[in-house]
């Protein structure tokens, strides 16, 4: 789950750090840092608590969907475009909450142990799930959750995990964040075929936690950012994460959204797994066909708000091919005419070179 990263005791020495440095200057001085050491610093944390203010940007050049509105909502159309505040609280691997902030609304999400609770004010109503026993404590982010990156820290651990010998990575000048002094850490992929610029990490000088994650297209502005507009290092009482249902609230069956084919219903590519095809910033992803997607058609039976449905009205037909095309500022998908789906930070013509086997 969603976790704090910070600098192993003795890693970095503050001594050259001055006073009116820290609170004076939008670009503080700080001791000199190697990409490396700002990786080991950020890799070996030990710091496991913080709480705080995050404010995420989604502009990936699509339009307002449904769901996505001022209401705070943990559906994943919700999440994809505009912006949203959440509220963080993190204690260690296992204990997380995150309450998004609609004008009039909140969804909260509390992790405790086992159990993950969700709420949403909109609805009055209440999810509870338990999560398999751990035979280990892990200190990664969930990436099937799609709040998993609403937190620099979600965002930021997603990204170096993913770094290859096709990332170049060097260090920017120094930046402060939600009133604290950061390092700028930058991952440029070195295939160009990749449609993202640049990812910008800016680390917290100190604790070496993620304090915002801007992720760049072609354009001058991010294409998403995460970011702290406060943060406190304190460790949150323990009672935040004790999740108590309102009263009256209602128990839902579906509170990420995902409303798939109705329970009980065969659907004759469950088993299938996605495959990714080609390596580093340029992988295409391969989805199994989803129902209702083949030949461009959204299926009834999957309701104008599903992701089949909504995918299928945000794209627009390829030539005479009978595929369907998605484009962000980032990341772009193909849907052939039989429903396959391939998507990745490429271009569509590697996208079509994928789905036609060619792909390298």
């Amino acid at each position: 789950m969603l976790t704090a990263a910070v600098v192993a005791a003795g890693a970095v020495a503050l001594g050259g750090l001055h006073p009116t440095d820290a609170f004076a200057s939008q670009h503080p001085t700080l001791p000199a840092r190697t990409p490396l050491q700002l990786l080991t610093a950020a890799e070996t944390s030990t710091t496991r608590a913080l709480s705080g203010t995050v404010t995420e940007q989604a502009h990936w050049g699509l339009p307002s969907l449904p769901g996505a509105d001022g209401a705070a909502s943990l559906s994943w159309q919700g999440l994809l475009t505009g912006s949203h505040t959440v509220r963080v609280a993190i204690d260690g691997p296992n204990r997380q909450r995150l309450a998004v902030l609609g004008s009039l609304s909140e969804a909260d999400v509390v992790h405790n142990g086992q159990d993950v609770w969700t709420y949403t004010s909109a609805g009055n109503s209440v999810s509870h799930s338990t999560l398999p026993a751990r035979q280990a404590p892990s200190t990664k982010p969930a990436p099937d959750q799609p709040w998993a990156t609403l937190t620099p820290q979600g965002a930021a651990q997603q990204l170096l995990d993913a770094i290859q010998p096709s990332t170049r990575i060097t260090v920017d000048p120094t930046q402060r964040v939600a009133g604290r002094s950061a390092y700028t850490l930058v991952l440029t992929p070195k295939d160009g075929r990749s449609t993202v610029r640049k990812v910008a990490i800016a680390l917290d000088s100190q604790h070496f936690v993620p304090l915002r994650v801007q992720l760049y297209g072609a354009g001058a502005n991010p294409a998403f950012e995460t970011a702290f507009s406060s943060i406190s290092f304190t460790p949150p009482a323990a009672s935040t994460f004790i999740f108590r249902a309102p009263a009256g609230a209602r128990t839902a069956t579906d509170p990420f959204g995902f409303t798939g084919s109705k329970p009980g219903r065969a659907d004759t590519h469950a088993t299938a797994q996605p495959t990714v095809l080609g390596t580093g910033w340029a992988s295409v992803l391969k989805l199994p066909p989803m129902s209702g997607l083949a030949s461009g058609g959204a299926d009834p039976r999957h309701g104008s708000g599903s992701p089949a449905s909504m995918l299928n009205s945000l794209t627009t037909p390829l030539g005479t091919s009978g595929a369907r095309v998605l484009h962000t500022a980032v990341i772009n998908a193909l849907i052939t005419k039989d429903g396959r789906i391939y998507l990745g930070a490429v271009s569509v013509d590697l996208l079509q070179a994928a789905a036609a086997g060619t792909y390298k």
